[in-house]
């Protein structure tokens, strides 16, 4: 009897499944990661308008590290460095325009609790903070600011850090004329008398060196309270669609870390740094007697989280933000850690306790 057409087309399709079922499952062929056509990043500035930046950021930029990672996927890497430091940045990033930022913790805090989807992703180190007075001013310490006029560039870093040296000192911020002004603003305003004193980074150092301030105060040594600390944040939209690229950003950050954190580079690393600006004999005497592998920690370890801790007590405590920021949910350690394994650098910095002093 012949088997009807129908029939053995059915049977051969059955044959055709059957052999298809038992077959082994191949793997789906890998694709690269979907990347970005452009990488936006933006930090702090020096105050000097130019498109060069200190401290990790200022490595990252300088030695090529990011673009080299991306060279061969043609991504284009964007650098944006702003006067204004913390308040821009934020407003930068609200408006849609970075997709990185690296910057202190304070305007990171006011910056999330105002709306902005952020995460932060690594730390950009320790900072060292100068407390200058006019020489003809007769202050000779912080307690001799009580009614003064003191300059700061309000909810910046360096705010915080303001805050913290007036406690140690038995002050607060109502003890002192509070003046808000930017770094840049600050010489005129000290060389005019119009302030008694500042709180504020490198560039007071210069206007020491032309005879205008004394400097009364520092944070200069081991990590302490009132160093300046903040983070490389990524916008949640772009590490969602791009955690690849975020991997790698955070890779080629890594990498900066660590070479500005060997000792032979000191000189080099000064050198890159003068490009934002700043005298190279005033990077020098900053980092003179510095240990380069503390100055220059990634780590998001006990000190650096208690240090957000704090900041956002105070930030609360002085109405700088409405509502609490859950940190757990904020900070996302996940690519710092897979950098530092693929990079082989997980035991070379070394985790501090709450004081900040290295874990023994």
């Amino acid at each position: 009897m012949t088997t009807p057409r129908w029939l053995s087309a059915v049977a051969g399709l059955a044959t055709l499944l059957t052999s298809l079922l038992a077959a082994p499952i191949a793997a789906p062929i890998a694709t690269a990661a979907d990347l970005p056509a452009v990488i936006r990043l933006g930090g702090q500035g020096a105050g000097f308008g130019k498109p060069y930046g200190t401290g990790l950021i200022g490595t990252l930029q300088a030695k090529g590290f990011l673009e080299e990672e991306f060279r061969k996927d043609n991504v284009k890497i964007e650098w944006t460095f702003f006067n204004g430091t913390g308040p821009a940045i934020n407003e930068a990033l609200a408006n849609g325009l970075l997709d990185f930022a690296n910057y202190g913790g304070l305007p990171n805090i006011v910056g999330k609790a105002g709306g902005l989807r952020t995460r932060i992703l690594v730390s950009y180190g320790v900072g060292t903070i100068y407390v200058a007075a006019r020489k003809d001013a007769s202050i000779a310490s912080i307690a001799d600011l009580k009614g003064r006029k003191v300059a700061v560039a309000k909810g910046t870093i360096n705010h915080l850090s303001m805050n913290r040296l007036l406690l140690q000192n038995g002050l607060t911020e109502k003890d002192v004329q509070l003046v808000s002004l930017t770094a840049s603003d600050q010489p005129p305003a000290l060389t005019s008398g119009d302030v008694d004193a500042a709180f504020g980074t490198l560039n007071l150092l210069g206007l020491r060196d032309q005879g205008v301030v004394r400097i009364v105060a520092d944070t200069r040594g081991p990590a302490q309270p009132a160093s300046f600390f903040g983070a490389l944040t990524v916008i949640e939209t772009f590490a969602d669609k791009y955690p690849e690229a975020t991997r790698r950003v955070v890779k080629a950050y890594v990498k900066a870390a660590h070479w500005a954190s060997l000792e032979e580079n000191r000189g080099e690393l000064i050198d890159l740094w003068s490009l934002s600006g700043t005298p190279r004999a005033v990077l020098a005497e900053d980092l003179d007697g510095q240990d380069l592998k503390q100055r220059n920690i990634p780590l998001i370890d006990t000190f650096y989280r208690g240090q957000y801790e704090e900041a956002v007590r105070f930030a609360l405590d002085n109405r700088l933000i409405r509502n609490s920021i859950d940190l757990d949910a904020w900070i996302d350690p996940a690519h710092l850690d897979a950098a530092l394994k693929e990079l082989g650098l997980e035991s070379f910095w070394t985790p501090r306790t709450a004081d900040g002093k290295p874990r023994a």
